[in-house]
């Protein structure tokens, strides 16, 4: 069964868990604390709150990300809606005896057979996204069962593909074999009450100001370059809607949808506006930040710099600063030896 880690992302903070709860601890000591609440502005993975959803001081998360795929892996692992696991099992019974040469061609052989996946495997794959969704129409699964269904391809697939990890290429020239095997994911146990959004972080935040919400510690990790999460992920995108869309280029993408701010040029008024807003509702604010704004490569540089960062959070909070090093992600076109990961945390005052 997959884990919540076990899925190549870019920016995943899987390596510096403990190091961002290190820091955390030393401004702000909750082990004698209870009931805290835990705000994941941009939750990528989901691996930070995860982490902390495991500390019995805290009994509230709030999970948000802007893509759809993520949200769908959030409803499949951190929502506590009950599902019937035998029936999931069943499923998966099933999709393990499908042979593609009793499958039809579909959207995803035509689109991706032979480059992201081989031709066998994206029969497969666009087979059962389709059965999916006839399942959830027959109401045969209800939603939390569907979302673990779903989540389940979405880590599957993403295991198999022919990528180095995200979807903004696929590699060239290489004999593609039959691997994918349909495994379940194993959804996460909580007493916590928890809360999943897919929304714009910036507009999120004043929602939760506007109902006046308490939050204790809130994580910001949001991308700091031009490399769109939503073009990155576009293939899970399109296996998480289902909606088949045109594809263009070498890399078979969609038309851009779902865009984010902190990749373009008003990164850093958008980044301001979200911690002044996030100052009016938390106690403390912790930040993840790496220093690639020194990379030779355009789309790498960061859209706001480390001092700016540090100016914004200094003008709402005493802010503490952790700098470790860390290796950090690349497709090879970039030589980023001495890189490190930076963690502010920011007590609101």
């Amino acid at each position: 069964m997959f884990s919540l880690p076990s899925r190549r992302y870019t920016g995943a903070k899987t390596k510096l868990l403990d190091k961002i709860d290190s820091a955390l601890l030393q401004n702000f000591d909750y082990r004698d604390k209870h009931n805290l609440s835990f705000f994941d502005v941009f939750a990528g993975t989901g691996v930070v709150s995860e982490y902390f959803l495991q500390k019995p001081q805290f009994g509230c998360f709030i999970l948000n990300d802007f893509l759809h795929s993520n949200a769908v892996i959030y409803q499949g692992f951190f929502n506590q809606d009950s599902f019937d696991f035998k029936k999931l099992e069943s499923f998966k019974q099933d999709f393990a005896h499908l042979q593609a040469k009793d499958i039809k061609e579909n959207y995803y052989s035509k689109a991706f057979g032979g480059k992201f996946f081989s031709k066998n495997d994206s029969k497969i794959i666009g087979y059962v996204r389709d059965r999916l969704d006839c399942l959830l129409e027959q109401k045969q699964v209800n939603e939390k069962e569907f979302c673990i269904l779903l989540s389940s391809l979405l880590y599957s697939a993403d295991r198999i593909a022919n990528t180095v990890g995200h979807y903004d290429a696929y590699r060239k020239n290489i004999a593609l074999q039959d691997r994918f095997v349909y495994e379940l994911i194993e959804p996460i146990v909580s007493n916590a009450e928890i809360e999943i959004y897919r929304q714009d972080s910036n507009l999120l935040v004043k929602n939760l100001c506007k109902q006046n919400r308490q939050i204790d510690i809130a994580f910001i990790d949001p991308p700091y370059n031009s490399r769109q999460y939503s073009r990155f992920y576009h293939l899970l995108e399109t296996l998480t809607k289902n909606n088949k869309p045109q594809l263009y280029g070498i890399a078979l993408k969609p038309e851009p949808e779902n865009l984010s701010k902190y990749c373009k040029v008003e990164a850093k008024e958008t980044f301001k506006d979200l911690v002044e807003n996030l100052a009016k509702i938390c106690k403390v604010l912790v930040v993840s930040y790496n220093n690639t704004y020194a990379s030779k490569s355009s789309s790498s540089r960061n859209k706001i710099g480390l001092q700016e960062i540090q100016k914004t959070l200094q003008s709402v909070s005493k802010t503490s600063f952790y700098e470790f090093d860390f290796k950090a992600f690349s497709s090879g076109k970039t030589n980023l030896d001495g890189h490190k990961e930076i963690i502010f945390v920011g007590e609101i005052q």
